[in-house]
């Protein structure tokens, strides 16, 4: 998760309550529910969070088993924390690629040849370097954070599709690279699947 420094909007919060009781086992699926979405609205303000919240989360991560654990959890419960599990999965995936030189390479080629994605105008880079990628991740999660879930989603799905347009040209840089392309089209199509977006699972245009 990227930095974010402005606090929630005021009456954001982590219930205690249910926390302990998530942790003692003895939250039933409607206060999970609850709890999932306390948690996808103030996920992305980890790092300005009050103490006390602070805390709340940490002993609900480790409870968990950690943030892959947490993303999974949240994966359960549609809606917000939904998106927001499988926006994580975009983000990792950015991050991931956002100094592989022939990932970098291969957009930069693609970036000089056809015109930016009209989604993706005003979060990518000037030039094409080791920010370009993992500024759409940081770009995705201040959005979410903002309360602009439809324009994160927005940003996600362009930013894998992007990613599946430049994969064979990255293959034939660099032969050893994991299959990005399905990487990318399956981070595409659950983001499509959590925020309900018919006809965006297929083949990128």
């Amino acid at each position: 998760m990227t930095e974010y420094e402005e606090l929630p909007t005021p009456g954001f919060t982590l219930d205690p309550a249910l926390v302990k009781k998530f942790v003692a086992g003895e939250l039933d699926e409607s206060g999970q529910a609850e709890l999932a979405d306390q948690v996808a609205r103030i996920a992305a303000f980890h790092t300005a969070l009050p103490n006390p919240i602070v805390a709340n989360m940490a002993t609900l991560v480790k409870h968990l088993g950690g943030e892959v654990a947490l993303a999974r959890w949240l994966d359960h419960f549609p809606g917000r924390p939904r998106i927001l599990a499988r926006l994580f999965g975009t983000i990792d995936l950015l991050d991931t690629y956002s100094a592989q030189q022939a990932v970098l390479a291969a957009l930069a080629e693609l970036r000089a040849a056809h015109a930016d994605p009209p989604e993706l105008s005003g979060y990518l880079t000037l030039d094409t370097d080791h920010e370009t990628l993992s500024g759409l991740a940081w770009h995705m999660e201040v959005l979410f954070a903002d309360g602009r879930v439809d324009e994160a989603v927005r940003v996600a799905l362009a930013a894998a599709t992007l990613l599946e347009r430049l994969a064979p040209r990255a293959k034939e840089l660099e032969p050893t690279l994991p299959d990005l392309g399905a990487q990318a089209g399956q981070v595409r199509a659950g983001v499509a699947e959590a925020a309900s977006i018919p006809g965006t699972t297929g083949d990128p245009a």
